[in-house]
């Protein structure tokens, strides 16, 4: 099929009169004049250009041309036929390429269309100059076998969102302390606050802080990372760079590799000493499967990392993505590799109007985009073309600096800014928004309404872009530049056009609420005579949310998947496309306090040597509840404390497996605790309570 052909609408018995008048109105010349023919029918406006008669009837004929918007009009009832064919954006021959893109964009029913501009010859062009660009302002970072001082940072790469906003380059970096020492920082540095009387010594992971030897020699942990690119170093890196910054990972990147050098230390090691290491990053489930991956390339593979994308992806946790930055980068495997950044990429180089994170671009046809340009080699495969690895990552610091989603696509130092049908098609949108001799805006408008009804109708549609995908670009765009024009006099208004459109690709993905829980938390703290204060602790379930992580006794009160009770908007308000919020009930303290006992007699039996616990006890906390946000569900943690009496004794285990035990806050940073149970910590060794 055509990528640029568009499939006729439907006969006229299923168009209604609304729709036949607003094509009349749609394609009438501003400024024109019309006369009242005697049946009552409006004329349909002369275009130049075109040759028409006008027949006995009194009604004009629509002007025939090859390609036209109409066929000739019915003698039998005096009526025009509906568009069959594509609206034609001008009427003037000498249409300019910028209004003849435009249309094809706006028209195109089929992916090829967004193929076509990775031809052969197009992709080795942004092959090369993605090679030189990257060889000579890549990032230094320890998994790519730089030697430190590293920096991660995105800082100064790209400009604004709007046209007035410029890039600064690395001075403005350098100034932002990103130097990995800054990393290991002192605690008691200047611009460090104070810890407060009474308050956790517990580091929070939300300040950058490790939490094991943070007042570690610098010279002495990078010294001891290999420096070599290995496919277990490019496999530790991309499982912690999942949904994580860079300058985020680079410190858990160096204090890991030191002490799981290779995928048989990693292997040996306990799930206490994984979790430690991770602790802080997030999202814990990929710290398990690393875990169970290094295991099996041990058992399975000899402790070899395999080469293959095939074999590669038979290790746990290891998926399409992982596999080919792992054989591409250590292993020179010629295989694509596909993330969010790369999508923003082609979204901008192809015109693709969809979100980053719908399947058909992340997970099919964004990789065969991509393998387009792994693909694309001189025929004497020179230096200059650079490895699969290379260019791989090229896409992907790319996607991350100059294209990210803040980034211009005018900017100097982009490679790609000769390539992007972003701005190009941000320039053709405002020259027909500000074409004052003719309807130029207004015909682009109708194209646009033009193929949303095609496609609702027929259901022709490119599989790249969302259904709705060009229509809100093309508005975003808009605007865009409105906003821009009208607060920017200086700036070049074609610089305004590409900023706006490399702004509006691709578009954003559709929000949903997080699911809403409140929780009641004991935290129930016991000082013995000679040693440190301890804290009952139990660990979690092996699977689900934060699997076997260690935590403060704890009940979910109220669970809004359960209750479903959505806050709906107020009769007259429009529909923000937003997602509904969830209104979070504010539970009863006793409801709370009841939950809490009978959790607490469940796992703590009442008997035996274990230090004595009176649950009638307990106090709440009197501030406010502590709020904790996971990517995908929030939880607001009511505190309630009690003071145990005795002496703590070991870990055990309940009836049903799940371990329980008392626990120093040394113990808790061995273990590697949540951001969450430092907080909760927190707010109990601060707080009064009632």
């Amino acid at each position: 099929m055509s990528s640029t052909s568009s499939s006729p609408l439907p006969d006229d018995s299923s168009i209604t009169e609304e729709t036949k008048s607003w094509v009349r109105r749609s394609t009438r010349k501003k400024g024109s004049v019309s006369s009242s023919p005697s049946n009552g029918m409006e004329k349909i406006p002369r275009k130049k250009g075109f040759v028409s008669s006008s027949p006995s009837n009194g009604i004009e004929k629509i002007p025939r041309k090859k390609g036209s918007v109409f066929s000739s009009p019915s003698k039998s009832n005096g009526m025009e036929k509906v568009p069959r064919k594509k609206v034609s954006v001008s009427s003037s021959p000498s249409k300019s390429n910028g209004m003849e893109m435009l249309e094809k964009w706006i028209e195109h029913d089929h992916h090829s269309y967004h193929l076509d501009f990775l031809s052969p010859t197009q992709a080795y062009k942004i092959r090369i100059a993605l090679v030189e660009w990257y060889r000579a302002n890549r990032r230094k970072l320890p998994w790519r076998g730089d030697a430190g001082p590293y920096d991660g940072s995105t800082i100064g790469y790209a400009a604004s969102g709007t046209a007035g906003g410029k890039a600064t380059g690395n001075k403005k970096r350098k100034e932002q302390g990103n130097d990995i020492r800054s990393f290991f920082a002192d605690s008691s540095s200047s611009g460090k606050k104070k810890r407060r009387a009474g308050e956790s010594k517990v580091p929070s992971e939300e300040s950058g802080e490790m939490q094991n030897d943070s007042k570690m020699d610098l010279q002495a942990v990078v010294s001891n990372v290999p420096r070599e690119v290995t496919a277990y170093g490019v496999w530790v890196s991309e499982i912690m760079l999942q949904q994580t910054r860079v300058e985020a990972v680079i410190p858990y990147y160096l204090k890991w590799m030191q002490k799981f050098p290779t995928v048989h230390c990693l292997a040996n090691a306990t799930d206490e000493e994984v979790n430690s290491h991770w602790a802080g990053l997030g999202f814990y489930r990929r710290a398990r499967f690393l875990h169970a991956g290094a295991k099996r390339v041990v058992n399975d593979y000899n402790g070899i990392v395999p080469t293959t994308v095939e074999e590669l992806l038979k290790v746990e946790g290891i998926g399409p993505y992982t596999a080919s930055a792992v054989a591409s980068i250590a292993h020179g495997v010629e295989v694509p590799v596909v993330d969010g950044n790369v999508c923003r990429v082609l979204s901008r180089l192809t015109g693709i109007a969809n979100h980053i994170k719908a399947g058909v671009l992340k997970d099919d046809l964004g990789w065969t985009l991509a393998e387009r340009i792994i693909k694309a080699k001189s025929g004497g495969g020179g230096e200059m073309d650079g490895s699969p690895g290379e260019v791989n990552q090229a896409l992907m610091e790319l996607g991350a600096t100059y294209c990210s989603p803040a980034g211009s696509g005018v900017d100097d130092g982009d490679p790609l800014k000769e390539f992007y049908v972003s701005t190009r098609l941000g320039m053709a949108i405002g020259e027909a928004m500000h074409n004052s001799s003719s309807s130029v805006s207004g015909q682009v408008e109708s194209l646009i309404a033009n193929k949303a009804f095609v496609a609702n109708e027929k259901g022709d549609q490119c599989r790249l872009c969302d259904p709705k995908g060009i229509s809100t670009a093309y508005y975003d765009i808009m605007d865009r530049m409105n906003a821009d024009l009208s607060t920017d006099s200086k700036t070049n208004a074609k610089r305004i056009y590409a900023i706006a459109g490399h702004a509006s690709l691709p578009i954003p993905p559709p929000k949903k609420s997080k699911r809403e829980e409140v929780i009641a938390v004991a935290v129930i703290s016991l000082q013995p005579s000679d040693s440190e204060r301890c804290w009952l602790m139990v660990k979690r379930p092996s699977k689900g949310l934060l699997a076997g992580q260690w935590e403060f006794p704890s009940v979910c009160v109220w669970n809004s998947a359960n209750d479903g009770e959505l806050k709906t908007k107020k009769k007259g308000e429009k529909a923000s496309g937003k997602p509904a919020a969830v209104e979070v009930p504010l539970i009863d303290p006793t409801v709370r306090s009841d939950a809490l006992d009978s959790f607490l007699s469940d796992i703590y039996p009442s008997d035996g040597d274990l230090p004595s616990i009176d649950l009638n006890k307990r106090a709440q906390v009197k501030d406010a509840p502590v709020v904790h946000i996971f990517s995908h569900v929030c939880h607001t943690m009511w505190v309630e404390t009690l003071e145990a009496d005795g002496d703590p004794s070991k870990k055990w285990k309940l009836d049903n497996g799940q371990e329980i035990g008392w626990m120093t806050e040394s113990d808790m940073t061995s273990v590697g605790i949540t951001s969450g149970v430092r907080k909760v910590l927190a707010k109990a060794s601060t707080s009064q309570c009632k």
